[in-house]
């Protein structure tokens, strides 16, 4: 118990230490105008570069959430994510239909972070309810007040990531998470929102998904507390901490199984379903060294819509 409580207040002190100069994003933006007409893609041709200087360049976090007395010297952290923007039409001279597909991704604190780092994806989605108004004069000003069809729907993803992001490092109700962003993306969603904007915010449209608005409610519902807590045992307490200790496994495990259960027991588990979308294959490498392959006959009781994933893993597991 001393042990691994040391080795908890030695990772928090490296993850302090790398957030206390947080700025924010290491954002790449890719477009795929190929649909466009040749007017059309020369409006939007400067749309890469304000997007990333938008996200890099802006502050987000807050840095009171983070030990503000770090003296290390260490590195500022960035969260690395990528934005691709799938354009699917225009809708008059500025109105444009698109496809999100937003990733996020840290560093797994116990990898090389400067010869061989290695991440794991915190937040990986595709939005394809995408409509909004751009001219390249707009004015990329962060505004946590005013609705804007274009800049609010990227801020919504940035707190999105961020509050993954955080959840990854702390559980719910500690001190150094308070859920900010994740509220931030809701003040987002509730902000007067035109008519003709409404969809992908909080309407469907009649897709499957579930509106912006709906999927980070989910995140702040007491219900999905086991969620939050599980999200960030299988990050801080499991992958953070393998090779450190033997007991990361269980921790790995024990998050599992406490999301399987919620899958279960509640009728729409939207983020538990984006959770294994995104890291099955993650979760199946994690065991091939675990030494004992009737894991994976329990990951594939926990989490049966990706048995074949599990299957595979198993059969090369040691």
């Amino acid at each position: 118990m001393l042990k691994r409580f040391i080795i908890s207040i030695f990772l928090l002190t490296v993850i302090f230490a790398l957030k206390t100069n947080a700025q924010d994003f290491d954002m790449t933006v890719t477009l795929n105008t190929d649909v466009l007409s040749a007017e059309a893609k020369d409006r939007v041709k400067d749309m890469k570069q304000q997007l990333e200087d938008y996200f890099n360049k802006n502050k987000f976090y807050d840095n009171s959430l983070f030990n503000e007395n770090n003296k290390s010297g260490a590195e500022a952290y960035k969260l690395k994510a990528q934005i691709q923007i799938t354009f699917s039409g225009t809708n008059g001279f500025d109105q444009y239909d698109a496809k999100l597909l937003i990733i996020s991704q840290r560093i797994i604190d116990k990898s090389d972070k400067k010869t061989n780092p290695k991440y794991t994806v915190l937040f990986k989605y595709i939005d394809d309810r995408i409509s909004f108004a751009y001219t390249r004069a707009i004015q990329f000003i962060k505004n946590d007040v005013r609705f804007d069809s274009f800049l609010s729907l990227f801020d919504y993803y940035a707190y999105l990531m961020l509050g993954f992001d955080q959840d990854s490092f702390f559980p719910k109700d500690h001190p150094k998470n308070r859920s900010v962003y994740f509220q931030k993306a809701i003040d987002i969603c509730n902000k007067p929102i035109p008519p003709d904007n409404r969809n992908g915010w909080t309407e469907t449209g009649g897709g499957s998904k579930p509106s912006r608005l709906v999927l980070v409610q989910e995140l702040m519902n007491t219900r999905f507390d086991d969620y939050r807590n599980a999200f960030y045992e299988y990050h801080w307490m499991g992958l953070d901490s393998l090779g450190l200790t033997r007991n990361a496994y269980a921790y790995i495990i024990n998050a599992l199984d406490k999301m399987g259960k919620l899958k279960k027991k509640e009728l729409k588990a939207y983020n538990v379903d984006l959770f294994f979308e995104t890291k099955a294959q993650e979760i199946a490498d994690v065991f091939l060294n675990y030494g004992d392959r009737g894991i994976y006959d329990r990951l594939m009781q926990i989490d049966p819509a990706h048995q074949r994933i599990y299957e595979e893993a198993k059969k090369k597991a040691r």
